[in-house]
């Protein structure tokens, strides 16, 4: 892996002493292939083979490591050797090449041993330029799905449109337009949920558009577990029922809480309801009974997510620590979680 910087010795051992990974140990670092099964993925590094997850389907979402990235902490490419360290396989990019062409990017997460298997394109704002709007942004967003090695290429917010049954409507039809062009420039496009598109409209969450108004030939879904969780729906039975719509899993808990960080959106099933979102495993979501209902779980992809994962202290309007344990252990309590599921 290029070698153990110091900084990222240094980050380890203090890791090491506060017992953030003393419940996993150290699993042997992923060979340098680039390959999507690293080398030592035909061992389930380290756990007993069978498990209901396939070990080199198992990734992570860069915004959950956020924090580590930055320069003033570990930085990209030491961020990067903790991930294969843990026994990621897959990386999923939150749009931000952090200062690196899409090229340069990829090589760093190749050299590790580990494959680029998503991005989400769109503005880093709410209401900030959206390429998905015209021709041209498209296709900037599919020639570097291409330099990254991506085989689908997406959008992880509706951004400003309207959660109404008319606003859903129209983002249905435009979602086959962009699903058309990814498809004549040999991609296929994907749309990432949060939990507003399951706010409800005559007892039914908008979702449902989008699941109905599209072509399943042209758009797909990254389905995150736990902001349909958050919104109150029953995400084991949207699993079971759209799987063959939901390549991409994003793997998030949480845990209902008075105190919670969060509030639950309103119009949903989980309205003005308290959460936290929490580490894979250690909250109230039953791993088990939603990737059961998977035909063949080969057939995707589970990125690890923990959007407060960089929120290890209080601060103004989180009046408690987020996720005290910070970043590190979120993957590899996570990445164990996961690949220890039963079949």
């Amino acid at each position: 892996m290029g070698g153990f910087s110091m900084k990222r010795r240094g980050f380890m051992t203090a890791a090491a002493g506060s017992g953030a990974f003393l419940a996993t140990g150290w699993m042997p670092a992923l060979a340098q292939t680039g390959s999507i099964a690293p080398a030592n993925a035909a061992d389930g590094f380290g756990f007993t083979p069978g498990g209901l997850i396939p070990p080199e389907r198992i990734g992570v979402q860069l915004f959950t490591v956020r924090a580590l990235m930055a320069e003033a902490s570990l930085g990209l490419e030491d961020t990067l050797s903790v991930l294969a360290d843990a026994g990621i396989a897959q990386i999923e990019i939150g749009g931000d090449f952090l200062g690196r062409t899409p090229a340069e990017f990829r090589k760093l997460v190749e050299d590790r041993g580990m494959r680029v298997a998503s991005n989400h394109f769109g503005p880093r704002t709410m209401d900030g330029e959206n390429p998905w709007y015209s021709e041209e942004g498209r296709a900037q967003c599919f020639a570097t799905a291409k330099e990254l090695g991506l085989d689908h290429c997406g959008t992880a917010h509706y951004y400003n449109v309207p959660l109404t049954v008319e606003g859903f409507t129209e983002f249905a039809a435009n979602m086959n337009i962009w699903g058309e062009h990814a498809r004549a420039n040999g991609l296929k496009f994907f749309f990432h949920n949060h939990n507003g598109e399951f706010t409800r409209f005559d007892g039914k969450p908008i979702y449902d558009i989008l699941l109905e108004q599209t072509d399943p030939e042209l758009v797909a879904f990254e389905f995150d577990i736990g902001w349909a969780a958050a919104a109150g729906e029953d995400a084991a039975a949207l699993v079971r029922t759209h799987q063959a719509r939901f390549p991409y899993f994003h793997v998030k808990d949480l845990n209902w809480a008075e105190d919670g960080n969060r509030t639950g959106r309103i119009d949903t099933l989980a309205g003005e309801k308290k959460f936290d979102f929490a580490d894979v495993g250690k909250g109230e979501i039953d791993w088990t009974a939603v990737f059961a209902g998977l035909d063949d779980p080969s057939q995707h992809l589970f990125f690890i997510e923990h959007d407060d994962a960089g929120r290890t202290v209080p601060e103004e309007g989180f009046p408690k620590a987020a996720n005290p344990a910070g970043a590190a252990n979120t993957i590899w309590t996570g990445r164990k979680h996961i690949a220890g599921l039963s079949a």
